[in-house]
């Protein structure tokens, strides 16, 4: 991936100064096209994880058709759960690398199943 087209540059630009703020007492995390939005470091939580991507297909106009957010930000463990003993579902990585690829299609690329 080339990080020197528009596209690439303007999806970068958008989530480090909107969405990649310092946490509290910290300092701003380093922002590469392998950030994740909903694992590793700093995940956001389900209801932010919606209004960043919400934002995201907006502002760069992609078809979010096909787009499983539970893929990403699956349901936590309720009581049914924990009472069968079910395993929580892990979210699956979202990267910044990803919201550029789907940016310059158009339309989300990665949950056709």
């Amino acid at each position: 991936m080339e990080l020197n087209d528009d596209v690439a540059q303007a999806v970068l630009d958008w989530y480090d100064s909107v969405w990649n703020l310092p946490p509290p007492m910290g300092k701003k995390p380093v922002l590469t096209p392998d950030t994740s939005l909903s694992t590793g470091k700093y995940p956001w939580a389900r209801e932010t994880g919606d209004e960043v991507m919400a934002d995201y297909f907006s502002r760069f106009q992609v078809d979010r058709a096909g787009f499983d957010f539970l893929k990403y930000w699956p349901y936590e463990r309720g009581i049914i759960a924990v009472l069968f003993r079910r395993k929580p579902k892990a979210p699956e990585p979202l990267t910044v690398h990803m919201l550029i690829e789907s940016a310059r299609a158009g339309r989300w690329l990665y949950d056709s199943d």
